[in-house]
């Protein structure tokens, strides 16, 4: 074989072997400046309303928002540090009814997690202060043994404006013709005091009565009164 044919035959297996090194090394390290870059989102909270009683259903509404349009993905709704997940709809927005707290201040806040954390940034809304106050209390007094030759008996029922139930202590005061016959105590256990009082020790006698029913409150529940008036001929 004669030089002239041997030189052009090693000058293309150079070339060849360089680019398929140009090639291998394209594929196997990538440019990082190809890589897309995550889009930035923006979370808010709202909330119905953000003062409320204690009891009352309260809805915590929260819209991410990104350069790309609606993102895909779950909010966190954390109240005071505890959380609670829903997933975001196709408008990116997401709406969930708080838990029942106790009366008092409280921090809820919304976070935005991505579906795919490549494509947005998850992201953070402001605190709201969500103030809880105590609920009225409807007291329910019911009385039998209003005749002549009977015990009087109380039957006392307590309940939160929003359907929770009462605890504490109830006092319970009965008059005849304006002077006190008999005094008595009892404990709220779910909103009723357990059995009926029996207020007077013997059999009633003819008079214009009063029941008064004064409910203490408690943490959650505002204090309540209820009076009763009724006749034994």
């Amino acid at each position: 074989m004669s030089r002239a044919l041997v030189r052009p035959r090693k000058a293309h297996a150079a070339v060849a072997a360089a680019l398929g090194m140009a090639v291998a090394a394209a594929t196997t390290h990538p440019a990082s400046a190809a890589l897309p870059s995550s889009t930035p989102s923006s979370t808010t909270l709202v909330l119905g309303t953000t003062q409320s009683a204690y009891g009352e259903p309260v809805t915590a509404s929260a819209a991410v928002t990104t350069a790309s349009g609606p993102a895909p993905g779950d909010v966190v709704v954390s109240v005071d540090g505890v959380a609670f997940r829903t997933t975001l709809g196709a408008n990116g927005t997401a709406a969930l009814v708080l838990p029942p707290v106790a009366a008092g201040a409280h921090a809820v806040q919304a976070t935005y997690l991505p579906q795919d954390p490549l494509l947005h940034d998850g992201s953070t809304s402001s605190t709201v202060t969500w103030q809880v106050t105590q609920a009225r209390t409807r007291l329910r007094v019911d009385v039998t043994g209003k005749r002549r030759r009977a015990p009087i008996a109380v039957r006392v029922r307590a309940a939160g404006e929003h359907g929770t139930a009462p605890s504490g202590r109830v006092r319970i005061v009965v008059r005849r013709a304006g002077r006190t016959v008999r005094v008595a105590r009892g404990e709220l256990d779910r909103g009723v005091v357990g059995g009926r009082l029996f207020l007077d020790p013997g059999p009633s006698r003819a008079g214009r009565y009063r029941v008064e029913v004064a409910y203490r409150g408690d943490a959650d529940h505002l204090a309540a009164t209820r009076n009763v008036r009724f006749r034994i001929r």
